[in-house]
């Protein structure tokens, strides 16, 4: 793909549990990712097609650059534990910006870990988000 795009850049491919991670390094990230990830989102659909096609079954495949996946991630919990801090203060349910099922997940499991709330995700894509709920006592 970086030679079809004619860029430069080093391809990185780790293997956890049953999901591909490919990491793009050193590409012209801003190109990449696009605005919040939409760029690197539409890659990552492209490469799993692409697997999916050549292995003939469903493939598990997370694309990143540089990095950015993981800076994302590790925003959205932050985002998500203030979240907690204040349904835990207030008692009133708080919801999180929209994002893919992916990143609901972390945010549930985070949830889950967390004791006094509980979590559930509301609406449909691409608008579906998480929302936290104090725990009924």
């Amino acid at each position: 793909l970086l030679d079809l795009l004619d860029l430069p850049g080093d391809l990185e491919i780790e293997i956890q549990e049953d999901q591909a991670l490919v990491n793009l390094e050193d590409v012209g990230s801003g190109l990449l990712i696009g605005r919040r990830g939409a760029t690197l989102d539409a890659l990552q659909e492209l490469v799993r097609c692409a697997v999916q096609r050549q292995t003939e079954r469903r493939s598990q495949v997370r694309v990143d650059v540089e990095g950015y996946r993981g800076r994302h991630v590790d925003k959205l919990r932050d985002h998500c534990r203030e979240a907690i801090a204040e349904v835990r203060e207030t008692g009133n349910p708080a919801r999180l910006d929209p994002m893919d099922a992916y990143e609901r997940k972390l945010m549930h499991d985070l949830v889950a870990r967390t004791g006094g709330v509980t979590s559930s995700s509301e609406g449909t894509d691409p608008k579906r988000r998480v929302v936290i709920y104090p725990e009924a006592r």
